[in-house]
C-alpha cells in the first residue's frame, strides 16, 4: 500500500529528474523555479486515482498535461524544438519508468526504501547528461593507445559517411588529423567525388566513451581540418550497441 501524500512525493520527484534531464540534453536555458512549478502541475496526473477515465481519455489527458509541463518548464521557442522536447520527455520516462518497475518486481519500489534508489536514479541521470547527449550529438571522447606506449586524446564525430573498412584485417577504419610515429601501411580509401590511399596503422587499443573499448579498429591518418573534431569514428562501431 501506498499513501497518496507518499504518491505525491514519489511523483514530483520523478519529475524533477526527468525535466533536469532533459535540461541537460537538450541544453534548455530556464530557471530552476520554472522546473519546480511544472512538476507541481505535473501533480494533476494522479487524478486518474479518484476519476474513472478509459484508455483513450488518460491517454490524452497524459500528453495534454505533458505538454503543459514542458511549455511551463522551458517555453516555447519553435513548434519543431517544442515537439521534440515532449518526445524526448516520454522517451525519458519510459526508461525510468521500466527502471521502477523492474525493481518493483523485486518489491524495492515502496516509500520506505526509495532512498536506496537515489544513487542507481543518479546513474541514470549522469547517462542521460552525458552519453545520451553524446549519442544525439554524434560526438565523443577518444583515446586512442599507441604502440609506442603513448596515449593521444583526440574529440570525435560519428560520421554516418564513414563506414570504411581496411581490406587486409576487415577492421573498421577511424579517421584522425592528427601526426603520430607509427608503422603505416596503405589502402584504398574512397570519397563521393575521388579515389586514393589512405595510409593506417594498427594501435594497441582503442576507447571511445559511450561505447568502451574496440580491438576492432584500424587507425586511418589524412592531412584535412575538420570542423570542431579531429577524430571521424566509423558509423558500423554503432552495430550491436543500440
Amino acid at each position: 500500500m501506498i499513501y497518496i501524500d507518499e504518491l505525491i512525493f514519489l511523483n514530483f520527484v520523478i519529475d524533477y529528474i526527468l525535466l533536469s534531464i532533459l535540461k541537460s540534453i537538450m541544453k534548455l536555458n530556464t530557471k530552476r523555479i520554472r522546473i519546480i512549478f511544472s512538476c507541481l502541475i505535473g501533480e494533476a496526473s494522479i487524478i486518474y486515482l479518484f476519476i474513472n477515465m478509459n484508455n483513450f481519455t488518460l491517454s490524452m489527458f497524459k500528453i495534454i498535461l505533458c505538454s503543459i509541463m514542458i511549455f511551463v518548464a522551458y517555453g516555447y521557442i519553435n513548434f519543431k524544438e517544442y515537439i521534440k522536447n515532449i518526445i524526448y520527455f516520454y522517451i525519458l520516462s519510459f526508461f525510468l519508468g521500466g527502471c521502477l518497475l523492474y525493481f518493483k518486481s523485486l518489491n524495492l519500489i515502496k516509500y520506505n526504501y526509495f532512498i536506496l534508489l537515489i544513487p542507481i536514479i543518479m546513474k541514470v541521470y549522469k547517462f542521460f547528461t552525458y552519453n545520451l547527449k553524446n549519442i544525439i550529438n554524434y560526438r565523443y571522447r577518444v583515446n586512442i593507445y599507441l604502440n609506442n606506449g603513448k596515449i593521444i586524446y583526440l574529440n570525435g564525430f560519428m560520421d554516418s559517411g564513414n563506414s570504411l573498412i581496411d581490406p587486409f584485417s576487415n577492421k573498421k577504419v577511424i579517421i584522425i588529423n592528427k601526426d603520430v610515429d607509427e608503422d603505416f601501411y596503405l589502402i584504398p580509401y574512397k570519397t563521393i567525388d575521388s579515389e586514393s590511399l589512405i595510409k593506417c596503422f594498427k594501435p594497441r587499443k582503442v576507447y571511445i566513451d559511450g561505447i568502451g573499448e574496440r580491438n576492432d579498429v584500424v587507425v586511418g591518418v589524412i592531412n584535412k581540418k575538420f570542423n570542431g573534431f579531429n577524430c571521424l569514428l566509423n558509423y558500423k562501431l554503432m552495430e550491436g550497441i543500440w
